[in-house]
């Protein structure tokens, strides 16, 4: 990120313009570009699987599927995404296992597996792994 000064005349301009928490680049963004973003370029495909690689494997997850977690009592609903290689990507970031995006969403330890639902089956991620680890036998 670069660096950039204003005299004080500038920056009590800028502070007028801000809406809500709006940051200084967030204000300068709306107001020079029209509040467009630059689209970032692919992310390259995750070297090691992921651990959802054996359900979209077996056709029982597929890529683009949404996975979610719902806090009735704090009204939160959090979601992501199964991508290519069994990776999960939630808020542009990708992990390899569930508990870790399911974790970061929340601010705390959580098991992934037994808490993401599978949107398309009705079934927690925990129950899909079961599911396949039956149809193994």
């Amino acid at each position: 990120m670069r660096r950039i000064e204003v005299d004080a005349e500038v920056y009590a301009e800028l502070e007028r313009h801000v809406k809500g928490f709006e940051q200084p680049n967030d204000v300068l963004r709306r107001l020079l570009l029209g509040g467009r973003t630059v689209i970032p370029a692919p992310r390259p495909t995750p070297v090691a699987a992921g651990k959802l690689l054996p359900l979209l494997e077996a056709g029982l997850v597929r890529e683009g599927d949404v996975i979610t977690h719902e806090r009735p009592r704090k009204g939160d609903r959090f979601e992501a995404t199964v991508v290519e290689s069994g990776w999960i990507l939630s808020n542009g970031t990708l992990y390899r296992t569930p508990s870790p995006a399911l974790s970061h969403l929340v601010g705390s330890q959580i098991d992934g597996w037994a808490n993401w639902m599978h949107q398309r089956s009705g079934k927690t991620l925990r129950e899909l792994r079961s599911e396949l680890a039956r149809r193994a036998r």
